[in-house]
């Protein structure tokens, strides 16, 4: 424990020495590019974002494997002992059109298990973390585990861009109490963390999208699985869930068809 509460501090340090870089990038003309399609883009601050964070790992523990979005050609080894996944900016077209709703994850894990996660919500200067067997934080103040919020009762986030005509996206408008989609999976996870949302589902993703989330729904009890209820890995890509609890057996029987 003592090890990682140094790692927290940090991590704490690098985002709080980078965050205020970001913002003020806000006020600067970015350099777009587009990765698959024109709605996927990246930017000179999400490339700068993980530069500095690879630097600051790299110095501190020169002999960790690191994963970050914008690093995809990177291989991932058999030798997991020490793994960092990073999004710099997770949410980037949010961070060009909106310049709010992105986020900052990283997530730090030993042999294939997760010790550290963390969501920085960057315009709100909120910080969520986990820390393995200790629980998770908002800005250094304890999270209850959410209530159980059942389907039924319960605002449903999905990245539901593939879905459209598909029976799972009728049905799950139908047997929610409604649906939300922030754009940004780390925010929209935020609010399953916090118990504002029963669930967010996404059909797209990578391990930088998911590491850091995987650490907060063991602390808090919530569920987390692909759309077919199998199990989830950290290193995964494609789709998944982060679900409460009491909505989590009705959202995996609406979804498993997708």
């Amino acid at each position: 424990m003592e090890d990682l509460q140094k790692m927290h501090n940090q991590i704490v340090e690098w985002l709080n020495e980078i965050v205020p870089i970001i913002k003020r990038s806000l006020s600067e003309e970015l350099k777009i590019e587009i990765k698959r399609d024109r709605k996927d883009l990246v930017t000179n601050i999400d490339k700068m974002v993980q530069d500095f964070l690879i630097q600051k790992i790299t110095e501190a523990y020169p002999t960790h494997m690191i994963i970050g979005e914008e690093s995809q050609e990177l291989i991932i080894s058999d030798n997991r002992e020490h793994v960092w996944i990073i999004d710099p900016i997770d949410g980037t077209a949010n961070f060009v059109k909106q310049q709010d709703h992105f986020c900052i994850l990283i997530a730090y894990y030993e042999n294939d298990i997760g010790k550290l996660g963390y969501i920085f919500d960057v315009m709100n200067d909120d910080l969520y973390y986990a820390i393995e067997n200790n629980g998770a934080f908002l800005n250094n103040e304890k999270l209850p585990s959410p209530e159980e919020i059942s389907l039924q009762e319960g605002l449903i986030s999905g990245d539901i861009r593939d879905w459209v005509g598909k029976e799972c996206l009728e049905r799950l408008a139908e047997e929610s109490f409604d649906i939300r989609y922030f754009g940004c999976g780390g925010i929209d996870s935020i609010h399953v963390i916090t118990g504002k949302f029963a669930a967010f589902a996404t059909s797209k993703s990578g391990p930088w999208d998911l590491a850091a989330q995987l650490i907060f729904a063991k602390e808090l009890g919530l569920k987390v699985s692909h759309f077919n209820g199998s199990h989830l890995h950290y290193l995964d890509r494609g789709d998944w869930i982060l679900s409460n609890k009491g909505a989590f057996d009705d959202l995996i029987e609406i979804l498993k068809g997708w």
